[in-house]
Parts: C-alpha cells; structure tokens; sequence
C-alpha cells in the first residue's frame, strides 16, 4: 500500500521535528500511555508511532520487538494522510488491505485501529494505534479512552518540549553571565597589566585629584596604586607648569568632547623622559563632578630612535657620495631634483651643473638636453621612461642605455610613495657595466664553439643568470636559448630551490670548481639525472665573473644501475637472511624443545602460563624464520604442471568467504591461459600475500580485482625490462582501489622488515617472500600505484609446454603492406628497437627524436605516413603538443601515444576516436602491432 503521509509534508515535518524526539531513549511516561492503550482495548501490540520522511519510528511499543520500519507499510500512513481514526476489523476481509505486508507477514495483523495525534496546528505527526492477530472491533467508551490517550500523548509532548526549552534559556542565560564576567575580568586585567599609564581624574581647584590609578602609573611616580588613590597631584610632587598643562589639555577635551593628545618631556633629577598623553572626558551622571581618563605612554625609545635614524641618513648619504652607483631622484609634482650624488654627474658629463643642482636653481627639464647628447637611441630612450609615469605601475624597471661614446649604461627606476601610499617621485640608480658587456661578448663569441658539443654547456653569472645556452642545452632541457638568457638558472631547472645549490655556489667560490649529480627539471616538466661539473670564470683582473656548467645525461643510466643495484641488495639481503634465519632456527629449537619438558614437570597454574606464552612466542618466531627461508631460498619444494586459473578461482572463493563485505572481488581468466611449472603452495602463498595486502589498503572498502592472461615477451620488452627473458609468460595481476603506495618507498617494498604498517600489524616479510617465490620460479613482478587510487602488481611466470612460434602463430600478429610509420622517441635504443620490429612485419619507418623534428617530417612526408607512435615525455616539444599539432595537420593520422610513466587516463588523446589509442611502455612487438592494425581500420 502506498499513500501520501500529509498534503503539507513539509509542514508535518517541520512540525515534528521541533519536539526533538525521534531515536529518543525510551521514556516512562510514553511507556505507561502505550500499556494503558493496551489493557484498555485488550490487544497485544500497541505503539506510538511518529512518522518520519521515509520511515515509521516506535517512541514507546507493546508486543512488537522491531524499533521502526519503512513508510510505505503498515496502515498508520494512512490514518494520518484521511487525519481522523482509522479502525479495520478484519484486514482479511478487505481486499484494499489483505495483501499488506503486515497482514501477510509478522506480526500478522488481522485487527487495527488507529489514533492520529493531532498538534494544535492540526498537522498529524504520528498515530496512537493498537493491533491484534484475530478480528476485533471498539465499543464506544474504548474509543473514547484512545482519544483521551492521544492527547495525554501530544500534552506529554508539549510538557517535554517546553522543558527543553526552559533548560536551553537557563543555559544561555548563564552563559550571558559567564560572558559579562569574562569581559569585566579582562578590562580589570588589562587596566592592572597594561604597560602604559593609566587613570582616572577629576579637577578640583586649579588641582587634579586622581581617583583610580594602574600600577604602571603608581610605578611611574614611585608610590602604589593605593597611595595615590583620592590624592591631588600637588600633594604628590607635581609642579605649577605642569599641572597648568595637563589642566589645560583636560578642558580642551571637556570642550570639545574628543580626545586630546599631547607628547611632553618629563623632567627628574635622574633623567628625562620622553611621554605621549591622551586625555579624554568621560560621560558624566547629572550632579556629579566631570571626570577624565588619561593614558600615558612613554616614547624615549621612540625619540632615540628617531634620532639614530636622522644619523644613519647622515651616514648613507657620505656612503652614496662614494659609492660607485649612481643615484637620481625627481619630484613627480613639479619636476624638482630631490637628490643625486656626485656619480650621476660623473657619468653624465655634467659636472659643471652640479653647484647650481645643489642651490635648486635648476629642474630635471633643464638638465635632459644636456645628458641626451650622450645617447645613442633618444626616442628609445624616451619611451622606457613612460612606465614611470603610470600611477599604478609599482614595479622596478631594468634597462640598458648605449653611449655615443661606446658606454653601457644599466638603469634601475621605480616609483616612490610617501607615507600615505601617494606617487610623489622618481628614483633613478645608474651602474656602468661596459667592462662586463665586453667580457660577456667575448664568452658568447666562444661559445659559439661549444655548440658542436654533445654535452648541455651553460655560463650563468654569479646571480645565477644564464649568460651562455648551447645547443646541446636545447636539446635536454627543451628551452631555447631565446627563452634561458637572461633567466634565473634556479627557477628554470629546478622544481624548487635545494640547500645543495647554496652549497655548490659557495664550494666553487671557494675551490674554483665542483663535480656531481644533479637531479634537474625538464621544459615538458619531466625529470632528469645529470653528471654536472662547475667551473669559475675569472675576468682580465683576475676576478670572479661567471661559472661554466657542463651537464651529461645520466637518466638511462642511472635508471639501469637502480635495476641493477636492487637485484644485488634483494640478493645480499637474501644471503644474509639465510644465515640469520638458520641461526634462529638454532636458538628456537632448544626453547621449544625445553618448554615441553618444563611444562610436564611442573604444576603450578601461573608458571604454567608463562610456559605457554613463551611457547607462542617462539612459535610465532619459527614461522617468521620460516618466511625468511622462503624469501632466502627463493622457491622449494616439488615442481609440478600448474594451470593457475586453478589458484584464483579457489582465492576467489577465500576472499568471498574471510573478507569484509565492503570488498568485491572480481576475477578474469583467459579462456586458453597456459600452465607454469611450479609448485603450487608457494604460488598460493603468492596470490594470499597480494589479495592480504590490498585487503588493509581498503580499511573503507573497495574493489580487488585478479586477472590472468597469455603474454609473449620479445626482445623489444626484454630490452627495457632487466629481469625479462624472450618467451611465453602469463601474467597474473591483482589490483586494488586502496590507498596506494607513495612513490618514495616504491622501490623499497620487496625488502624483508620493510613496512608501512604500525607496529605490531606486519612483519614486512610478505612481499620480500613474494620477490623469492617468484624468481625461484623464473619470473619477475612489476608495481604501480597512485596515491588515493589504487596499486596494482604484475607477477610474469614463464609458461610451459609451448614454443614462442607456436605462441606466435596462435596470436595471429598482423603483417603491414609496406606503410610507412612516424616512429617520435627522444632514446635512441627505443627507436633503435621499434623501427627494427616494424620493418619485420612489413612496414616502413621514420624516425624522429622530438616533436619539433617529427612535425617538420610530417609535414615534408605527409603523402606516405599512415600513423605515428609518439613517446609522451620529449625535449623541445612533448608529446601531448606533438599530438595537437599532428592533429591540426591531419585530424584522421592514427596516432599512438606511448609512455612509461603516465596511464591512459592521464594521455590527451580523444577516447572516443578511432584513430588514435595509448600504449604503455614497455610493450612486445605484438602489442605494438595490434595497436596500429586497430587504428589503421
């Protein structure tokens, strides 16, 4: 039965929810209306109920055992939506009502009658009802004593409500007096604390009484609050003069109704004190004497300083007469000279004009003609100085300013405001770098040389501008040189500035050189490893003027020594973990041994305990030493024939039955997946340590996935993985949607005792036992993972019982009818590798090394090329802007974009299109070739 509850469901609601009863604890009140109902109208189940948007909640119940259950049954939706008593007889004999879930199910109701319990509004909130399993009927005086239930029910409502009420008011009303209490402490504590002098006054014949006074004030003075409390001021030392004053400023703020603030020097026979008052009339009862507070602070510090500062530009402006910038400042408001030194005239040749400069007899205008004759480009000239006068550029204006005489001239300009932020003026700074620009000429002359070289050479000054960029330099960072002059090195290949560069610098200042790897930042973003090696340059004058930085590409290499470095460290952790578990196993065995023997001997129930906890211990010890022999020894045991979609399904069926039900698990097997030799325990073992694992990095829930399927690893993979062979393998991954794993500690989750887990939670023996099964099984296993995405592992297994062209055959790997492909990879050995696998399936390649080589091929070539397979991370032009351009060109080109580090989802490719597909390194020849057989139909 579906109804609506009320015409005004909002209202209902709301009225409903201001009695704050719903998932109430039960009340005894509600409990005895509800048994009264009962025994009146001799039924076994009685409620009251009070219905929710989507449910019907019990406040108090007889006879029924549930809390509340959904709206859409039962009969009480229906006595509240008609507001008046509903009363069913024989549900059974009604066929609106027979097939209810009610009737046809527990509690079997066959008898109903209801009461809705109407609040003063005439909204209908819940219902009084009372039920039975066989028919029945109400006498009038039982009706009646429903009714009278229902609204001792809604006044039981009321009292409760209004009690709820009155406790909230008494509660704020309290916190008011906490907060007036709270303020009045803090004024007090203030008033006590405050550094400056403080008080209150009045004036009484020509004197000034003190009526309340802060210890700083008493300090001050040298008395206590308390004796200066009701005392006047000449009672207290203080002079006619002073007094005059201070009486004077307190009627001009009586006067005027403001505050009045006056800065005084305050005489002792000690010392002299520097004090700023403010003294302000206070708001007067009518009848009573006027009073003032006053607040004193003392400014000596303040004057020194002042003072000191009238003496350090003193001393600056001695220091600019000498120094060997210059400096110029204009009056923007009437084009009066502020101030130079005697370098601005120096380097202008206009030191004949200094004298009448320093009397202000002349103006910026008047000396222009004068410096202009010297400029070699005046309507240039003219138009840097216009920035100047826009009132809202703030920045500092670099430039340069070539003489007739040869001279290069370095200006710095910028506004300067006054303290209330106003444009007022110009300053002009002049530095003479015609020595440097020569010095600088020269190394760009010689570098010129450098460009044939196969190393990235860089000249950067010692502020870390670039002054020098070869081509090389292009080719690995992917800046032009256009883009690196004149830019800071730090922010141009560096994510962030590292202490190791200050340490660097500072060792070549030192020692004139330095040599290192650097880990730098590509123009596509990408990262990269360098063999870095600085040099000082040293001017004709023997002093430091630049450093020269010549920088190898090490990425390849360091990637393959990473490889290799992990291989020898899983090795020698296996070695040595073989000795310690062997050692162990030599320590366990006589405790265990010795645990037995003292448990028959003795009788005692606590040292009968301790035996056992021991026991445990040291078994718990043996099966970790256990796990270590695994990972040590790689693999053991008998090798038989193993179909592993065997192993899955019965995984599948572990994890249905052990694992939280937030966690769905799903499966795919290849039909035809090939068997491995291997021992079937251990690869259990295998498939349990996984499927563990991505259980605790979905505490929350999520997805496991496992999947099985053929793979023929050719030489073009093998290359690019160290720990594959060329052959048939399967490859069984198991991906979890968990938290993932941070790429800082990747590399290091297959060492034993390695773990992210909090103590007491893992041992970090099970991957490391993982990376022993499988290579003692001839295999390898990959990972990737993403932070709050999921991790997925790839265990390859050799297969068995069939040969790679047998493998081959089957796959039916498509030949290509002599097309030529765009092959864009910035490694050669990828090229290399590619190109070779293409022109044995029958197609024809050409190759670049980035996406600006690739584009002008295409574009010379567009008639033959039929496809291209683009690496994502290149110099110059990556491969997302290589993919647009290509597209612009020719949007039907099939492109396949290829990566090693990036997934699908994170590729700029059109997903829906036909012509273009993403293919993740490293990848076979067959993978390779059934991606350009899919977008070439």
């Amino acid at each position: 039965m579906t109804s609506t509850v009320c015409n005004n469901e909002a209202r209902r609601l709301e009225v409903l929810y201001q009695y704050q009863i719903l998932d109430t604890a039960p009340e005894q009140a509600f409990d005895d209306l509800v048994s009264l109902a009962a025994q009146i109208c001799d039924t076994p189940i009685a409620l009251i109920n009070l219905i929710d948007a989507k449910r019907q909640w019990f406040k108090a119940k007889v006879g029924l055992d549930v809390q509340e259950m959904p709206i859409d049954i039962g009969f009480c939706p229906l006595c509240i939506q008609q507001s008046d008593v509903l009363i069913i007889p024989d549900t059974l004999a009604d066929p609106q009502f027979a097939t209810e879930a009610v009737v046809t199910a527990e509690p079997f109701v066959r008898f109903y009658a209801g009461i809705p319990l109407l609040v003063p509004g005439g909204e209908a909130i819940g219902t009084l009802c009372v039920l039975d399993r066989i028919p029945g009927q109400l006498n009038a005086k039982q009706l009646a004593a429903l009714q009278s239930i229902s609204r001792l029910i809604l006044r039981q409502l009321e009292i409760r409500r209004n009690l709820a009420e009155l406790a909230s008011i008494k509660a704020e009303y309290k916190q008011a007096q906490e907060a007036q209490r709270q303020s009045e402490s803090i004024l007090h504590s203030f008033f006590e604390s405050a550094p400056m002098m403080m008080g209150i006054v009045e004036l009484v014949d020509n004197d000034i009484l003190h009526i309340s006074d802060n210890p700083a004030t008493a300090k001050f003075v040298g008395l206590t609050p308390e004796a200066m409390q009701n005392r006047l001021a000449r009672d207290m030392g203080g002079t006619d003069s002073h007094l005059n004053q201070w009486i004077h400023h307190y009627r001009q703020a009586e006067r005027t109704q403001s505050p009045v603030r006056f800065e005084y020097a305050h005489e002792t026979p000690q010392n002299r004190h520097w004090l700023s008052a403010t003294v302000s009339a206070i708001a007067q009862n009518s009848g009573s004497r006027q009073q003032f507070a006053y607040v004193v602070e003392d400014i000596t510090e303040r004057q020194q300083a002042q003072e000191e500062l009238r003496w350090k530009e003193a001393l600056l402006r001695s220091m600019n007469s000498v120094s060997p910038l210059a400096f110029y400042v204009v009056d923007n408001r009437n084009d009066n000279i502020l101030y130079f030194n005697d370098r601005f005239c120096e380097i202008w040749g206009i030191e004949s004009l200094k004298e009448r400069m320093e009397r202000q007899e002349l103006k910026n205008n008047d000396i222009i003609p004068d410096c202009l004759k010297f400029i070699v480009d005046i309507p240039a000239f003219a138009a840097s100085c216009q920035p100047l006068q826009s009132e809202e550029n703030r920045s500092v204006v670099e430039d340069e300013i070539r003489f007739t005489d040869g001279r290069i001239i370095r200006r710095f300009s910028t506004q300067i405001r006054d303290h209330d932020d106003k444009y007022f003026g110009r300053l002009y700074i002049f530095e003479d770098i015609t020595t440097r620009k020569q010095v600088e000429q020269k190394i760009r002359e010689q570098a010129a040389l450098l460009d044939v070289a196969t190393d990235a050479i860089v000249v950067q000054d010692l502020d870390n501008k670039i002054l020098l960029w070869n081509k090389s330099a292009e080719q690995l960072y992917g800046w032009q040189t256009a883009e690196a002059i004149g830019k800071n090195a730090s922010q141009l290949l560096y994510n962030e500035p590292l202490l190791q560069h200050q340490e660097i610098y500072q060792t070549v200042l030192t020692h004139g050189s330095w040599q290192g790897e650097l880990q730098k930042t590509r123009k596509s973003g990408s990262e990269l490893i360098v063999e870095s090696r600085w040099t000082l340059v040293y001017d004709e004058h023997s002093q430091a003027k630049s450093i020269l930085i010549v920088d190898t590409d090490i990425t390849q290499k360091k990637l393959l020594e990473k490889q290799f470095l992990r291989a020898q460290r899983m090795e020698s952790i296996g070695t040595l973990a073989s000795g310690i578990a062997h050692d162990l196993n030599n320590v366990l065995s006589p405790i265990l041994m010795s645990v037995q023997l003292l448990k028959n001997k003795t009788t005692g129930q606590h040292i009968h305990q301790i035996l056992s906890i021991i026991e445990s211990n040291s078994k718990r010890g043996a099966n970790l030493v256990k796990q270590v022999l695994s990972f040590a020894r790689g693999i053991e045991g008998e090798r038989t024939v193993v179909q592993v979609k065997h192993l899955i399904l019965e995984m599948q069926q572990i994890v249905e039955q052990t694992f939280p039900k937030s966690i769905n698990i799903y499966t795919n097997i290849q039909q035809d997946l090939l068997p491995v030799c291997g021992d079937t325990t251990q690869l259990h073992q295998v498939l349990i340590n996984l499927c563990l694992n991505a259980r605790d990095a979905m505490p929350k829930g999520g997805n496991l996935a496992i999947s099985a399927e053929n793979i023929f690893i050719d030489e073009n993979y093998a290359k690019m993985h160290l720990d594959a062979q060329v052959g048939s393998y399967i490859v069984m991954k198991v991906t979890d949607t968990g938290f993932g794993i941070k790429g800082s500690i990747l590399d290091r989750i297959f060492e034993p005792f390695f773990t992210t887990k909090e103590f007491g939670k893992g041992t970090g023996l099970g991957l490391s036992t993982v990376m022993g099964i499988i290579k003692g099984h001839g295999g390898f296993i990959t990972v990737s993972s993403y932070i709050d995405k999921g991790t997925t592992f790839q265990v390859y297994l050799p297969a068995v019982n069939t040969a790679p062209t047998q493998f081959l055959e089957n796959t039916e790997i498509p030949q290509g009818n002599g097309e030529w492909i765009l092959v864009v990879d910035d490694e050669a050995a990828i090229r290399e590798i590619t190109t070779t696998s293409l022109e044995n399936y029958n197609y024809r390649v050409i190759t670049a090394s980035d996406g600006i080589k690739a584009v002008a091929l295409y574009a010379q070539n567009q008639d033959k090329i039929s496809a291209a397979i683009v690496d994502m991370m290149m110099p110059n032009m990556d491969g997302s802007a290589t993919i647009r351009t290509l597209q612009k060109i020719n949007p039907l080109l099939g492109i396949i974009a290829v990566s090693g580090l990036a997934r699908s989802e994170q590729i700029p490719v059109n997903k829906a299109s036909k012509h273009t597909t993403f293919l993740p390194k490293p990848f076979t020849a067959q993978e390779l070739l059934q991606a350009l057989q899919a977008i070439k139909n």
